[in-house]
């Protein structure tokens, strides 16, 4: 991250109110009586664990999600609310988990085993959250374990994950629905979870006792096929460092994928894909100058990215908008052929980080 603004190449804007804003929009989209959980995994999806939980805690979340143990040890030293960590309990963590209140997703028997042996040998029931696979074939038990009842675990909730919410009326959707509600029948004390960002926004019922939102937050959209019910959060812009005229015939960048038709102003911008602007973005998209839309002409480099200017002529430092009001990052998602999930989580360290709100 770069500390000083003079020397950076490229100004990353996050916007903490619009995260407030985004978790309240969920909050009174689901009700009172439902638990909205913050899930900051992965550095808050690229944007500074930190200062996000700053902003989810001041519009008062009381739960939080992460991926990993590392994050949840990390998290630990920011709140002392409850902390869950999706990837459960890895062998040798459990001492690690108890000393610092984590709650492990118990994903297979392998982890409850060695989560009761934990509890058995301090003599307490330890917290714990039961991950059922309803559909998505990726984590979960595929049915119920052995001994659920066992006095040493305490099961304080019970989830399953969407494959296919953010797709408007994909059958799997109620299809694990359905199935995540027989689950559900076994465990009457226990709170129940399955929907994500997109299944809020789904159907009332999916809400349950617990959403669990990440995408939302930040700010993408997680119904695709209308408009972005959430605030902008990100905006990202990036210095000129020269423009040029290229005649008719001429080629730009690596490999010489683009050739010039007609005689054009090329501006080579000061990021790359070791920024996270993917190199799938080679001769697609834009980047925009004054609202107008300016093509990625030739292959994205490690530290550059060049663009047709048209008729544009602007001097060196002048900001290109990457993402802001002409482009979200879902909007660079679509023309890099990938999701917002992955634009975000990718921004690199070299920006100019600047928190508002």
């Amino acid at each position: 991250m770069s500390s000083n603004q003079h020397g950076a190449p490229a100004f990353l804007r996050i916007d903490l109110a619009a995260v407030a804003a985004n978790y309240s929009i969920i909050k009174n989209k689901v009700g009172p009586d439902c638990v909205v959980a913050g899930v900051i995994k992965a550095d808050a999806y690229g944007l500074g664990m930190a200062k996000i939980w700053t902003a989810l805690e001041n519009a008062g979340c009381p739960f939080y999600f992460v991926a990993t143990p590392d994050e949840a040890f990390a998290l630990r030293h920011l709140t002392q609310k409850p902390i869950a960590v999706f990837g459960g309990v890895f062998r040798g963590a459990e001492e690690d988990f108890v000393r610092h209140n984590i709650i492990p997703v118990l994903n297979t028997m392998d982890d409850m085993e060695r989560w009761r042996d934990a509890a058995r040998t301090r003599e307490v029931s330890l917290p714990a959250i039961l991950h059922f696979d309803t559909g998505m074939n990726r984590l979960g038990f595929t049915s119920l374990p052995d001994n659920i009842d066992d006095k040493n675990l305490d099961i304080k909730i019970v989830m399953s994950h969407f494959a296919c919410a953010d797709e408007k009326g994909h059958p799997l959707t109620a299809q694990q629905f359905s199935r995540f509600q027989t689950i559900a029948t076994h465990f009457p004390h226990a709170q129940k979870s399955i929907a994500g960002s997109s299944g809020v926004f789904r159907s009332a019922s999916y809400a349950c006792d617990m959403v669990r939102p990440g995408l939302a937050l930040y700010g993408l959209n997680p119904t695709p096929e209308v408009k972005n019910p959430m605030r902008p959060v990100v905006s990202l812009s990036a210095r000129i460092l020269q423009v040029k005229k290229i005649p008719a015939g001429e080629t730009v960048g690596y490999g010489a994928s683009f050739r010039a038709d007609k005689e054009i102003n090329v501006a080579t911008v000061a990021l790359g894909y070791a920024d996270g602007i993917l190199r799938s973005l080679s001769n697609k998209g834009a980047l925009y100058y004054e609202g107008q839309a300016c093509p990625v002409i030739g292959r994205i480099s490690m530290d550059a990215v060049t663009v047709d200017m048209g008729t544009h002529m602007p001097a060196s430092g002048t900001m290109l908008e990457v993402i802001g009001p002409h482009q979200s990052a879902d909007d660079l998602a679509e023309s890099a052929g990938t999701i917002g999930y992955e634009i975000l989580t990718s921004l690199g360290a070299r920006y100019h980080r600047v928190y508002t709100g």
